[in-house]
């Protein structure tokens, strides 16, 4: 009660007149800025490269730099330019659409042709937004019943136009493309364009193991080479050809352990989505007589076809409610997806390069020049990304004073609370009041955000190492230790006090 009663008298006192407050002694910024600075020199990362800047957003002050002008790997800090300039260019109620359309004619309960379905890029259709990955679909195919179709005599084709054909990022390592977080980017997406795979090890002798994946279908084909042993533990690799759909499964489980889950990613995101729509359709009833096939299997694919008409307009839900998901789970996908539709919007070219044209106009507007970062993919998975500190800041400012600043600061994860900071700085003051974009790829770690001091001062920050060789562990105890710290410091207006 006291220090709440402390607290509170600073704030009025400050307010009014130059008084110390009771119960506090002012210090000089230059006790704050070694204090932190005595953190960040730990002998732990003495080999590493650091780049801070911590800022007040109500006086412009900084309260503690250093190499905030250098560049670093950003990892999934690189989000903040994309996320940014998504919510920025597209608005928090934009939103995805997708066309189911025909060829040929409908007569009595057949479709005398082909189903074609249109896409721009919508990554939601997966259980993070859904029930299911294929609840979506199964809403299609008793559309398509109540509209008096059961037949089908042409193929189900996906039409991915709207994107170009590079699937991956520019400099995403080979070897990761078997993870979710590393899975192909197209314009039509299903269950984020991988499979959850559920395994269930045998409890008793005569069990067996049990492998559930939450999305069936014969567009992909598990080979298991598993040893279910007594002891030891579970050291399993999952792997395909690229390319192929053929994931081998090699290694041990250990018996009585626990379920686990791992996520594969499939090729031609595209094929995919086709394939298991015609199968859920089939699966309804609805008979087919043709093929699954990418649009760009057909020669001459648009002079070829000719649609005839729209059956269903699907639209997903709205972007703020699909950046949460990007920025508090850190999506991969969703992020790469962000910065093509935003080509496709601005120029009718739904490609990496167009996207990062309208990336470098919103920077710009907030004072970034191109030409002094490096904004090479739009998720933060390539090792080709640079941005410093500063930008980082720069772009956290802006957005502080745009607009959308609601929505911004609502898809923030939360210290204690959600996404990828639900675990950290829990029972501090720090807890619930930092809101950050978090970033891990090897050697790199970042974290950039708001805090606000205990005297309620807006504070921006953003925090990058490179070329570290401790664990993500021991990055976090040095930055969360920071933020805790000036989370307790009443701070305002340029003054910094400590009970």
């Amino acid at each position: 009660m006291k220090s709440v009663l402390n607290l509170l008298i600073l704030v009025i006192i400050l307010s009014s007149c130059s008084t110390i407050p009771v119960g506090f002694r002012e210090i000089d910024k230059d006790d704050l800025s070694n204090k932190i600075e005595t953190i960040f020199e730990d002998t732990l990362f003495s080999h590493a490269h650091w780049g801070v800047l911590i800022k007040s957003l109500s006086t412009g002050q900084t309260i503690y730099e250093k190499n905030a002008d250098r560049m670093f790997m950003p990892a999934s800090n690189e989000k903040i330019p994309t996320t940014a300039t998504a919510l920025t260019k597209l608005g928090p109620k934009f939103k995805f659409e997708t066309l189911l359309a025909h060829s040929g004619d409908i007569t009595d309960s057949t479709l005398n042709g082909n189903l074609i379905i249109i896409g721009n890029g919508d990554p939601t259709l997966s259980d993070r937004i859904y029930e299911k990955p294929t609840t979506v679909f199964e809403s299609w195919a008793d559309s398509l019943i109540s509209m008096g179709i059961k037949r089908i005599t042409g193929n189900v084709i996906g039409d991915d136009n709207k994107f170009d054909d590079i699937h991956i990022g520019y400099g995403w390592p080979h070897r990761g493309l078997d993870y979710w977080y590393s899975a192909e980017i197209g314009a039509l997406q299903l269950n984020e364009n991988y499979i959850d795979l559920q395994f269930i090890p045998p409890s008793e002798e005569n069990d067996s193991l049990k492998i559930l994946p939450d999305v069936e279908s014969n567009y992909y084909n598990l080979i298991e080479e598993i040893e279910i042993v007594d002891t030891g533990k579970t050291t399993l690799n999952i792997s395909s050809e690229f390319g192929e759909n053929d994931i081998l499964i090699k290694g041990k489980i250990l018996k009585g352990s626990k379920p686990f889950e791992r996520s594969p990613t499939i090729t031609n995101p595209t094929k995919f989505y086709v394939t298991v729509l015609k199968e859920v359709f089939e699966d309804k009833g609805i008979t087919i007589s043709g093929q699954p096939i990418d649009c760009d299997e057909i020669e001459n694919y648009s002079d070829s076809i000719r649609i005839e008409d729209t059956l269903i307009v699907h639209q997903s839900f709205p972007l703020n409610k699909i950046l949460k998901v990007l920025m508090k789970k850190s999506q991969n996908l969703y992020a790469e997806t962000m910065v093509r539709v935003l080509g496709l919007n601005e120029s009718d070219i739904g490609s990496f390069e167009e996207g990062k044209k309208v990336v470098e106009d919103v920077l710009l507007n907030f004072g970034i020049k191109p030409g002094t970062y490096a904004y090479m993919d739009g998720s933060g998975l390539s090792r080709y990304n640079f941005i410093s500190p500063r930008q980082l800041v720069k772009i956290l400012e802006g957005m502080r004073e745009s607009e959308n600043w609601d929505v911004w600061h609502d898809i923030q994860p939360i210290a204690g609370v959600d996404g990828t900071l639900k675990r950290r700085m829990k029972g501090t003051k720090a807890e619930a009041n930092v809101r950050a974009k978090t970033g891990t790829i090897s050697n790199v770690r970042g974290l950039s955000g708001y805090v606000k001091t205990s005297a309620n001062e807006e504070i921006v920050f953003s925090f990058l190492v490179n070329g570290h060789l401790r664990t993500s562990r021991d990055t976090e105890i040095i930055t969360d230790k920071v933020l805790e710290i000036i989370a307790q410091y009443p701070i305002v207006s340029n003054r910094y006090f400590i009970e």
